[in-house]
């Protein structure tokens, strides 16, 4: 498309130069008749007098018919074929489309395509005790198919044995930038979890949660979880 596009644009351009210095001669000359006509007329005024009655005051001062602008016609056939060229032009310009050879996507098209990449893959977990300290280390896998993240933190949610909500926790991963098919580790100690039954682990950015299944079961689950004896 862009083959075409440049010789009708070249096209257009010199034809609009063109037809503006032929209209621009057409007035010229039109100027200048209109002056001959002008010289003539009071040429013939000077020259008639009361003892020349072979001209009426009528005749003398009669509008001269004037003369049609040779190529009038032409001018609106090379405005009409001009504009044509120049529909032309911007007709093929909107139909181009995006650029084959780049990313059509939109940036909002973009993030959606973020959104929806692989979730990030939990290989590992394990839990101490120190005192009524609960300290989990894992390992977590962006798989190949996933995208590049950055400043991930991983997340430790306690809970007694009852299931109520204890304390939390959280700590960033060690790599600070994670490229599909990298790993990980992670250390995250939860403070004050001496009554601590159970916990759960999820992972998050400055954007919000980030997704991840548990490669240590036979299901997927979004939050992995970890039952202590």
């Amino acid at each position: 498309m862009d083959a075409l596009l440049l010789p009708l644009a070249v096209v257009s351009v010199l034809l609009s130069v063109g037809f503006a210095g032929f209209a621009w001669h057409l007035l010229r000359e039109e100027r200048r008749r209109s002056a001959a006509r002008v010289a003539a007329l009071s040429a013939a005024i000077d020259e008639t007098s009361p003892s020349s009655p072979t001209r009426g005051v009528g005749d003398l001062f009669a509008p001269a018919r004037p003369d049609a602008a040779p190529g009038s016609p032409f001018i609106k056939i090379a405005v009409g074929v001009a504009m044509a060229i120049v529909v032309i032009v911007l007709v093929a310009s909107a139909n181009r489309g995006p650029d084959a050879t780049g990313d059509s996507r939109t940036p909002s098209t973009q993030s959606a395509s973020s959104r929806s990449a692989a979730p990030l893959e939990l290989i590992s977990m394990r839990h101490t005790r120190d005192g009524d300290k609960l300290t989990v280390a894992g390992l977590v896998r962006n798989p190949r198919s996933g995208a590049n993240v950055t400043h991930v933190t991983a997340v430790i949610l306690a809970f007694n044995r009852a299931g109520a909500f204890i304390n939390s926790a959280r700590a960033p991963l060690d790599f600070t930038t994670l490229e599909p098919g990298e790993e990980s580790p992670f250390v995250v100690t939860v403070p004050s979890a001496a009554d601590v039954g159970r916990y759960r682990v999820s992972f998050r950015t400055d954007a919000g949660v980030v997704r991840h299944v548990d490669r240590r079961a036979s299901d997927s689950t979004r939050l992995a979880a970890a039952h202590l004896p």
